[in-house]
This record gives C-alpha cells, structure tokens and sequence, in this order.
C-alpha cells in the first residue's frame, strides 16, 4: 500500500526525505497540558497549552495540544510517523489519559516534508535568481547563502544551494517534491546556470 509520504522507504529516486511533519487527533475532547506533563516521567517540554515530547530511542517529536490534537515532527517516514503515534498513545494511556488507539491512527496525516536531493552541479546562484524568476526568487548571500525560491501554483518554498544541494519544504507528498524538483533542474540546464568545477 503507498503511503501518503508517497514511498514506502526514505527515498524517492534523487530525493532524501529528511523530515516528515504529520497531525491527528487523540480521540478525546480538551485536555490539561498541564497535568499531562506533571505526571509524565520521560523528557519533556511544557509550554502553555501544549506538551513537547520525545522518546530516547527515537527521533520524532511528539507534541500535544490542549485541544487535544497532537503533532509529530522529525519523522524520516511514514513508518516512523507511525511508529511515534504508536509510542505516543502508549505514553498517554499509561498516565490514564483517555486516548483512542483507533481514532490517533485514523486520523494521522503528512502536513507537509522536507525533502533534499543534489543537482550533482555547482550553482552560480545570482543566474539562478534570475533563470528562475526574479518575482519569485531571492538571494540575499549576506543574510544566507542560497537561493530562496517559491515556485508557482505551489505552497513549497526551495532553497538552492551553490553547491548544487536543493532543500524542498512544504510539500505534502514526495512525488510532488519530485514534480517541483525536475522543473527547477529542467530550468537550469536550459537557462545554463550550472557553472562546472574545474
């Protein structure tokens, strides 16, 4: 079965996912952040109305919300998205919070990735900015050093990189991110912005 990341592993042809941002609900109405954070025993974070936690043997953050929703962050797939809201039902079950198993998991879905891949080029970025569209582009190297760019009819923000790396944030599947990255490398090599090492 796919996954709504789009690939049942980590990668997707020339693309990495490096972070997968998914939401749910827990099942029940409001919750007291407060109280669920005095009685957990692992490490935590408690901010007002809202509860930051993560596993030891873990990368993904989960995050739970007043309103009873929850958010898992730094998963590097589906399956590890998974794997948190498992971990996380787990946790707040055993301090007898009333959460349902069925409706955590029912309810999952991506917010948006994080993906990177290489154009296996360097970049002349100040030409990037310009075969992209300036409208859409910008590059400001004393403040960071890449190109920012949010192509049209799309939510995502790319960062290109003078190395040639490419960072696609916002996305909500990986075969967008794919569409997103083969139009700015077709762009590229028909612009001529790739400056060749050596």
């Amino acid at each position: 079965m796919e996954t709504p990341v789009g690939t049942e592993g980590s990668n997707f042809r020339e693309l990495q996912i490096v972070n997968v941002v998914a939401s749910g609900v827990l099942g029940t109405g409001e919750i007291d952040t407060d109280v669920v954070g005095a009685e957990l025993s692992i490490e935590k974070t408690v901010m007002p109305g809202r509860v930051y936690l993560k596993p030891e043997e873990m990368p993904p953050v989960s995050m739970v919300f007043r309103s009873g929703s929850y958010t898992i962050a730094g998963a590097s797939s589906w399956k590890s998205v998974l794997e948190a809201v498992d971990w996380l039902y787990e946790t707040l079950d055993d301090i007898g919070v009333d959460v349902s198993r069925e409706k955590m998991f029912a309810s999952a879905s991506v917010k948006y990735l994080v993906v990177t891949g290489d154009l296996n080029t360097k970049l002349n970025l100040s030409a990037v900015v310009v075969g992209l569209g300036m409208e859409n582009s910008e590059y400001e190297p004393e403040q960071f050093p890449a190109v920012i760019h949010s192509p049209e009819n799309t939510d995502c923000t790319v960062l290109l990189f003078s190395t040639g790396k490419v960072t696609i944030t916002g996305v909500g599947n990986v075969r967008k991110a794919y569409e997103v990255y083969g139009g700015i490398e077709e762009t590229i090599k028909k612009e001529m912005l790739m400056q060749w090492a050596g």
